[in-house]
């Protein structure tokens, strides 16, 4: 016979890992678009430095590449050092562009992975020391809530069995 203080403990426990998975895992698709959004600060604001350097290039009558090689070339180390800044932002422009247009195409699914495979640490550090918490209500929020009421049952289940069977084996040898 089960105790009901037992049960009511155990039913009470189950559905607070379920909430509490669910609001953990639901926080995901929001530090994703938080993210998103100053990556594609950061993306803007790189490209519009490149354009400042293709203008300059195009002012001075040359091909861009052309232009950025002149300066890296050059035999003043202090000038060779600003092409290779320029040459560094270019690249940079290109990853950050390439990773929001990456993040804004991918499906609920493959979201989590093309973040984690575009991942730029510094952005996603500066956006986890200003995440807000929010209550997603797209269906991506609400798939991963779900995803997150599982796994925290799981997880309640993971502690709980041992536990289960530990009380019931010394229930049984009295």
């Amino acid at each position: 016979m089960k105790n009901p203080f037992t049960t009511l403990f155990d039913g009470l426990l189950d559905r607070i890992f379920s909430v509490l998975g669910a609001i953990t895992l639901s926080q995901i698709p929001q530090f994703i678009q938080q993210y998103l959004q100053r990556l594609a600060g950061h993306a803007d604001e790189a490209m519009r430095i490149v354009e400042r350097y293709m203008l300059a290039a195009d002012r001075a009558g040359m091909e861009f590449g052309a232009y950025i090689q002149r300066f890296k070339q050059d035999p003043d180390a202090i000038i060779a050092e600003h092409g290779i800044i320029m040459q560094e932002a270019v690249e940079r422009a290109e990853f950050l562009t390439n990773a929001v247009d990456a993040l804004q195409s991918a499906n609920l699914f493959s979201r989590p992975f093309v973040f984690l495979s575009n991942l730029d640490t510094d952005i996603a550090y500066q956006a986890l020391l200003i995440f807000q918490p929010g209550v997603p209500t797209t269906p991506e929020g609400i798939i991963y809530a779900l995803t997150g009421i599982l796994f925290g049952l799981l997880i309640y289940n993971a502690i709980k069995w041992p536990v289960y069977k530990l009380t019931n084996r010394n229930h049984s040898s009295e």
